[in-house]
């Protein structure tokens, strides 16, 4: 890998997609960029506020129907993009090749998914290696050995193996991981997140020998600017004064170390448990606090969000919200990121412990690379509160 990543690892609020803008905005026009976010109200602001610019935003109309088809067509003709993270992930072949004759900057806002499991059963996998349709080298690399067009009930396997992204981990599972080449053919790629040692993305660029360096951003006057972190101070004084930590005893139901983790939840033996859990949920809202629900925010597992929930604060926002209907959810993802649409809640409650899925630890360790569990689950705490 030749480029060096820029990591913008700030704190949520410090102007970092301010800074992106102002750069978009300041650079040469020939210079091109593609902008990658997790979502779609973060599209339209990037092509409302670069008016310098003609964002293009990848549409199913122009492309074979497909917005991957349509992102290839905007790349081929040098225009400048913003996406969404969802349909950046389905880079395949042809989009990394088109990328290779380009010359475009990628800023990435907040990490996205780089490895996730392939859900295919056991016995599948065995079928496969032992009617040799796939090969599995020692770093556990998967090689499709049939025709590419093979028409098969594991299409998904085939594409991933035949793009060199897939890995067999322990012979159970195959995990397929983002096409890492692609961060080598941008003239420069920027991430801005906060805590990138507590996310699964720098892992991964461990990985891949991905080379990157940290910075943060810092305003002076009206200008945004790029400092080496450890020349930057975090100021944490402020967030002090406004965070308050319940640290009573209707929390001790989360002292274990493996407690409100997805498995504590699944263990029937807890059963009991997750009532208290219920209980102490509403005695903390409701009791403690006397929060109405337009203050009240918290989250938990979504599949176990019906076991801890109770009257009162069950609301979650709908696929399609009416303006009346925005932020005023109760319930929302642990994951979510990039919205201020519950800036008015402060009473909040993280009802989860959340692990590294065991199939992608074993992955990172069969490559010799070990994941600090602690920070992953501090990021997504702190992600979640400033969110």
């Amino acid at each position: 890998m030749g480029n060096i990543v820029k990591i913008i690892d700030s704190m949520m609020g410090t102007g970092k997609t301010s800074y992106a803008i102002q750069l978009m905005k300041e650079a040469e026009i020939n210079q091109k960029f593609i902008f990658v976010t997790p979502y779609l109200d973060e599209v339209q602001r990037i092509k409302q506020e670069i008016i310098n610019r003609d964002f293009k935003e990848p549409n199913v109309n122009h492309g074979s129907g497909t917005k991957l088809e349509s992102l290839k067509r905007l790349i081929a003709k040098g225009e400048d993009i913003v996406t969404t993270h969802a349909l950046f992930a389905l880079a395949d072949e042809e989009l990394i090749e088109l990328l290779s004759w380009s010359n475009y900057t990628l800023i990435m806002d907040e990490v996205m998914e780089v490895i996730a499991q392939v859900k295919v059963k056991k016995g599948d996998i065995q079928m496969m290696l032992k009617g040799g349709a796939i090969e599995v080298d020692a770093g556990g690399k998967v090689t499709w050995k049939e025709h590419p067009k093979f028409d098969t009930t594991f299409s998904t396997v085939r594409d991933f193996a035949l793009a060199r992204n897939l890995y067999l981990v322990n012979n159970v599972a195959f995990v397929w991981n983002f096409p890492a080449k692609i961060f080598d053919l941008f003239d420069r790629v920027y991430i801005m997140t906060y805590m990138f040692d507590g996310q699964l993305q720098k892992y991964y660029y461990d990985l891949h020998s991905i080379q990157y360096e940290y910075y943060s951003v810092v305003k002076e006057g009206e200008k945004y600017d790029l400092q080496p972190k450890s020349a930057v101070k975090e100021d944490h004084s402020d967030f002090k004064k406004l965070i308050q930590i319940y640290e009573g005893k209707i929390n001790d139901i989360g002292e274990a170390k493996t407690a409100l983790s997805k498995s504590w939840f699944e263990n029937s033996h807890n059963k009991g448990k997750v009532k208290s859990l219920k209980d102490n949920l509403y005695n903390f809202l409701r009791n403690v606090h006397k929060a109405p629900a337009e203050k009240i925010l918290w989250t938990t597992f979504k599949d176990f969000k019906k076991k801890t929930e109770r009257n009162g604060f069950r609301k979650e926002e709908s696929d399609n919200p009416s303006r009346l209907d925005i932020g005023q959810a109760c319930f929302i993802p642990f994951n979510l990121r990039a919205t201020n649409k519950y800036k008015h809640k402060d009473v909040l409650a993280f009802c989860l412990n959340r692990f590294i899925n065991p199939i992608e630890e074993h992955f990172f360790e069969a490559q010799n690379v070990k994941v600090n569990e602690d920070l992953l689950a501090l990021s997504d705490l702190l992600q979640w509160i400033f969110r």
